[in-house]
């Protein structure tokens, strides 16, 4: 029959197809007796063993492979031992073609849907990625970022730490957890430490703590969303206050019509919206006058320049009535503890923020809600080492040869981690299981 298989030394005798799988019986081709692997002396045929191993899917379906193995006997050390097929994994039971495929699909979709492609069990597929991922553990290397984010992100019963390249938007490394004793040695082993010159992150102290004894030439700034977060946060107890004062039916109409009028900026009002919040200037002036106080703290990240900023910020903090809004009062002595690293964004080369770092943390979460439960381990290198998103940015590596990591892109280019925007964009697509 025709082959098949196109595999070296079996041909295929038989082939049927049942339950949604092609079953393809094969016969080992022999040539001549071999040697006993111990003394040298000629081998004898003594019996054979039927094994099925599962092969590249074929029309769709998973390919079953059966093959008859021929036995042998020395008959001087009574040693016996199976024929050795080559294109076989063992420890798998499949082919190494399967095998090979699976390695080279396995981070970029589902252990679920690879073993219903496949016939294999969906602990044979998450073994594969295991083996996989420790490889890459070992082989792939990112360039240290010269501008660093640092955020965390609540992933598979735990909060990580995640952190990112600012400057190629795309992500460096994930921490198992964010405390200290778990960030401060990866910063301290981190390789070319000293090319970090920017850190962004949020007002979290430890973060600071454990970065700043080994990145030398860093500097500090507070990302700006996690700062106006706080006024937004101020304005919503204002309108949480007034809500209480209100029957339910209209604790429900408050909460539906005015809190997402009130979060947004006036640029991004429709004409509707602008004459809603006209009505509550009339209706809830307390309430207006918070979303203006809100606005004033944002106009402060719209200055040109830091000396502007920090004389907008001062005028501001002095407009604060005394006796009211104790939100944006405790959010004015947020800002002088952190005076110097909040008011850096003006002194980086580019308006640093973890606005991408914040995109991620979706991504990663739809990649665990698809694996029904993966674990911190196969997310991470699902995020870390997504093939296609690894190739954006990635450029030659002058003067060095080339050596290829399976999976992976040549050692000779430069890397600097898969690329956020590539990772939402392969996620929305279904594309990053």
């Amino acid at each position: 029959m025709l082959d098949l298989l196109n595999l070296p030394g079996v041909r295929p005798v038989d082939l049927q197809s049942s339950q949604g799988v092609i079953t393809i019986v094969a016969e080992v081709l022999e040539t001549s007796l071999p040697a006993c692997p111990e003394c040298g002396k000629p081998l004898y045929r003594h019996g054979h063993r039927k094994i099925a191993f599962a092969d590249t899917p074929q029309q769709m379906q998973p390919v079953r492979l059966e093959i008859d193995r021929p036995r042998y006997r020395c008959d001087a050390c009574r040693k016996t031992l199976t024929l050795d097929l080559p294109f076989l994994d063992e420890r798998r039971r499949a082919t190494r073609r399967l095998v090979d495929a699976i390695r080279e699909r396995c981070l970029g979709t589902t252990f679920r849907g690879l073993a219903e492609q496949t016939g294999l069990a969906v602990n044979t597929i998450k073994n594969i990625a295991q083996d996989l991922i420790e490889e890459l553990e070992k082989t792939v290397r990112y360039e240290t970022p010269v501008i660093m984010g640092i955020d965390e992100l609540n992933l598979a019963g735990g909060y990580r730490c995640i952190i990112t390249n600012l400057a190629t938007n795309s992500v460096f490394n994930m921490l198992e957890e964010r405390t200290k004793a778990h960030m401060k040695p990866f910063f301290r082993d981190l390789p070319d430490r000293e090319k970090v010159e920017w850190v962004c992150t949020d007002m979290w102290r430890p973060f600071k703590e454990s970065y700043g004894p080994y990145l030398p030439n860093a500097r500090l700034v507070i990302d700006k969303f996690h700062v106006v977060r706080m006024a937004s946060d101020a304005l919503e107890e204002e309108r949480k206050k007034h809500q209480a004062t209100l029957d339910r039916n209209e604790r429900l109409k408050v909460k539906k019509s005015i809190r997402w009028l009130t979060l947004k900026r006036p640029s991004s009002l429709s004409p509707q919206e602008q004459e809603a919040l006209k009505l509550v200037r009339t209706g809830i002036p307390l309430l207006a006058e918070a979303y203006d106080f809100k606005e004033a703290f944002y106009g402060i990240y719209d200055e040109p320049d830091k000396v502007s900023a920090m004389r907008a910020f001062e005028a501001w903090e002095n407009t604060l009535p005394q006796e009211r809004f104790p939100k944006f009062h405790a959010l004015a002595r947020t800002v002088h503890n952190n005076y110097e690293d909040i008011f850096a964004y003006w002194d980086a080369p580019t308006r640093l923020t973890n606005a991408y770092t914040e995109g991620l943390n979706g991504l990663v979460k739809v990649a665990n809600r698809m694996g029904r439960g993966y674990s911190y381990e196969i997310i991470r290198a699902k995020t870390l080492y997504a093939k296609h998103a690894r190739k954006v940015g990635s450029m030659p590596r002058p003067g060095e040869g080339i050596t290829s990591v399976p999976t992976t892109a040549p050692q000779s280019q430069i890397e600097y981690g898969p690329h956020i925007p590539t990772l939402i964009e392969l996620s929305d697509a279904g594309d990053l299981g």
